[in-house]
Protein backbone atom coordinates (compact mmCIF):
# COMPACT_ATOMS: atom_id res chain seq x y z
CA UNK A 1 0.00 0.00 0.00
CA UNK A 2 1.25 3.39 -1.02
CA UNK A 3 1.72 5.94 1.77
CA UNK A 4 0.34 9.41 1.30
CA UNK A 5 2.41 12.39 2.27
CA UNK A 6 1.15 14.22 5.36
CA UNK A 7 2.03 17.42 3.52
CA UNK A 8 -0.39 16.75 0.65
CA UNK A 9 -3.65 17.66 2.48
CA UNK A 10 -2.07 20.91 3.68
CA UNK A 11 -1.00 21.85 0.17
CA UNK A 12 -4.46 21.01 -1.16
CA UNK A 13 -6.14 23.16 1.55
CA UNK A 14 -3.78 26.05 0.80
CA UNK A 15 -4.51 25.86 -2.93
CA UNK A 16 -8.27 25.75 -2.31
CA UNK A 17 -8.00 28.73 0.04
CA UNK A 18 -6.11 30.72 -2.59
CA UNK A 19 -8.74 29.88 -5.21
CA UNK A 20 -11.51 30.99 -2.86
CA UNK A 21 -9.78 34.30 -2.06
CA UNK A 22 -9.12 34.90 -5.77
CA UNK A 23 -12.74 34.12 -6.64
CA UNK A 24 -14.09 36.46 -3.92
CA UNK A 25 -11.75 39.24 -5.05
CA UNK A 26 -13.00 38.91 -8.64
CA UNK A 27 -16.64 38.99 -7.48
CA UNK A 28 -15.98 42.26 -5.66
CA UNK A 29 -14.38 43.79 -8.76
CA UNK A 30 -10.79 43.65 -7.54
CA UNK A 31 -8.34 44.74 -10.20
CA UNK A 32 -5.19 43.17 -8.74
CA UNK A 33 -2.33 44.92 -6.97
CA UNK A 34 -1.92 48.70 -7.18
CA UNK A 35 0.54 50.17 -9.68
CA UNK A 36 4.20 50.46 -8.75
CA UNK A 37 5.19 53.46 -6.64
CA UNK A 38 7.05 56.18 -8.55
CA UNK A 39 10.63 55.68 -7.37
CA UNK A 40 13.11 58.28 -8.70
CA UNK A 41 15.72 56.65 -10.90
CA UNK A 42 13.88 53.32 -10.96
CA UNK A 43 10.27 53.81 -12.09
CA UNK A 44 10.36 57.61 -12.48
CA UNK A 45 12.85 60.25 -13.71
CA UNK A 46 15.69 61.09 -11.31
CA UNK A 47 15.72 64.83 -10.52
CA UNK A 48 18.94 64.40 -8.49
CA UNK A 49 21.25 62.19 -10.61
CA UNK A 50 24.37 63.59 -8.91
CA UNK A 51 23.07 62.81 -5.41
CA UNK A 52 24.49 65.05 -2.65
CA UNK A 53 25.54 67.98 -4.83
CA UNK A 54 22.14 68.15 -6.54
CA UNK A 55 20.28 68.55 -3.22
CA UNK A 56 22.76 70.54 -1.13
CA UNK A 57 22.12 73.93 -2.73
CA UNK A 58 21.43 77.49 -1.62
CA UNK A 59 17.63 77.68 -1.36
CA UNK A 60 17.44 81.48 -1.21
CA UNK A 61 13.61 81.52 -1.32
CA UNK A 62 13.57 79.47 1.91
CA UNK A 63 16.60 81.25 3.39
CA UNK A 64 18.29 77.87 3.64
CA UNK A 65 21.85 77.50 2.34
CA UNK A 66 22.69 73.79 2.49
CA UNK A 67 25.84 73.88 0.34
CA UNK A 68 28.69 71.92 1.91
CA UNK A 69 31.02 74.91 1.98
CA UNK A 70 28.44 76.85 4.01
CA UNK A 71 27.58 73.91 6.27
CA UNK A 72 31.23 73.09 7.00
CA UNK A 73 32.04 76.72 7.73
CA UNK A 74 29.36 76.67 10.46
CA UNK A 75 30.29 73.19 11.69
CA UNK A 76 33.95 74.22 12.11
CA UNK A 77 32.74 76.88 14.57
CA UNK A 78 30.16 74.77 16.43
CA UNK A 79 27.96 71.73 15.87
CA UNK A 80 24.46 72.29 17.27
CA UNK A 81 23.54 69.81 20.05
CA UNK A 82 20.97 67.76 18.11
CA UNK A 83 23.32 67.20 15.18
CA UNK A 84 26.21 66.46 17.55
CA UNK A 85 24.09 63.79 19.27
CA UNK A 86 23.40 62.10 15.92
CA UNK A 87 27.09 62.17 14.94
CA UNK A 88 28.14 60.90 18.38
CA UNK A 89 25.68 58.00 18.15
CA UNK A 90 27.26 56.99 14.82
CA UNK A 91 30.85 57.36 16.10
CA UNK A 92 33.06 54.51 17.32
CA UNK A 93 32.36 53.80 21.02
CA UNK A 94 35.79 55.05 22.22
CA UNK A 95 35.54 58.36 20.33
CA UNK A 96 34.23 61.49 22.07
CA UNK A 97 33.40 64.24 19.57
CA UNK A 98 34.46 67.77 20.49
CA UNK A 99 31.46 69.77 19.27
CA UNK A 100 33.06 71.25 16.18
CA UNK A 101 34.28 69.81 12.88
CA UNK A 102 38.03 70.09 12.18
CA UNK A 103 39.11 72.47 9.39
CA UNK A 104 39.09 70.61 6.07
CA UNK A 105 40.31 72.99 3.38
CA UNK A 106 38.83 73.00 -0.11
CA UNK A 107 37.35 69.51 -0.50
CA UNK A 108 34.19 70.54 -2.33
CA UNK A 109 35.09 69.33 -5.82
CA UNK A 110 34.37 65.64 -5.07
CA UNK A 111 31.50 65.26 -2.59
CA UNK A 112 30.93 62.81 -0.90
CA UNK A 113 34.05 60.85 -1.95
CA UNK A 114 36.36 63.43 -0.36
CA UNK A 115 34.49 63.01 2.96
CA UNK A 116 35.40 59.32 3.04
CA UNK A 117 39.12 59.98 3.59
CA UNK A 118 38.19 60.73 7.23
CA UNK A 119 34.68 59.24 7.50
CA UNK A 120 35.44 55.80 6.02
CA UNK A 121 33.64 52.66 7.19
CA UNK A 122 36.41 51.54 9.55
CA UNK A 123 37.30 55.00 10.88
CA UNK A 124 38.32 55.21 14.54
CA UNK A 125 38.83 59.00 14.45
CA UNK A 126 35.46 60.17 13.12
CA UNK A 127 31.93 58.80 12.65
CA UNK A 128 31.65 56.52 9.61
CA UNK A 129 29.87 58.36 6.79
CA UNK A 130 27.10 55.83 6.12
CA UNK A 131 25.92 55.56 9.74
CA UNK A 132 26.19 59.30 10.35
CA UNK A 133 24.48 60.43 7.14
CA UNK A 134 21.56 58.02 7.62
CA UNK A 135 21.09 59.26 11.21
CA UNK A 136 21.17 62.87 9.98
CA UNK A 137 18.91 62.42 6.95
CA UNK A 138 16.37 59.88 8.18
CA UNK A 139 15.52 60.94 11.74
CA UNK A 140 13.81 63.99 13.20
CA UNK A 141 10.41 63.86 11.50
CA UNK A 142 8.88 67.21 10.51
CA UNK A 143 11.96 69.14 11.71
CA UNK A 144 14.17 67.36 9.15
CA UNK A 145 14.06 69.02 5.72
CA UNK A 146 15.33 65.85 3.99
CA UNK A 147 12.21 64.07 5.24
CA UNK A 148 9.89 66.96 4.38
CA UNK A 149 11.36 68.59 1.27
CA UNK A 150 12.76 65.39 -0.27
CA UNK A 151 10.39 62.87 1.39
CA UNK A 152 13.33 60.82 2.70
CA UNK A 153 13.65 59.18 -0.73
CA UNK A 154 16.59 56.74 -0.67
CA UNK A 155 17.18 56.94 -4.43
CA UNK A 156 17.97 60.66 -4.24
CA UNK A 157 21.33 59.45 -2.88
CA UNK A 158 21.60 55.75 -3.75
CA UNK A 159 21.65 55.04 -7.50
CA UNK A 160 20.76 51.63 -8.91
CA UNK A 161 22.35 50.19 -12.03
CA UNK A 162 19.31 48.23 -13.20
CA UNK A 163 21.42 46.01 -15.46
CA UNK A 164 23.73 44.77 -12.68
CA UNK A 165 21.83 45.49 -9.46
CA UNK A 166 24.78 47.50 -8.15
CA UNK A 167 24.01 50.47 -5.87
CA UNK A 168 26.35 53.48 -5.91
CA UNK A 169 26.46 57.04 -4.61
CA UNK A 170 27.90 59.42 -7.20
CA UNK A 171 30.36 62.17 -6.29
CA UNK A 172 30.67 65.59 -7.84
CA UNK A 173 31.59 69.21 -7.38
CA UNK A 174 29.50 71.49 -5.18
CA UNK A 175 27.25 73.80 -7.19
CA UNK A 176 27.87 77.50 -6.60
Amino acid sequence: MKKRSAFYPGVFALAMGMLLVSSLAQEKGAQGPPPARKIPGITAPDAFPNACVDCHLNYAEMQMDTRFSTLLQRLCEKVEPGLLAKAQAAAPKALMLEGRHPEVGDIFDNVPASCLSCHGEGSETSPPFSKMIHAIHLTGGEANHFLTLFQGECTHCHKLDQATGLWTIPSGAEKK
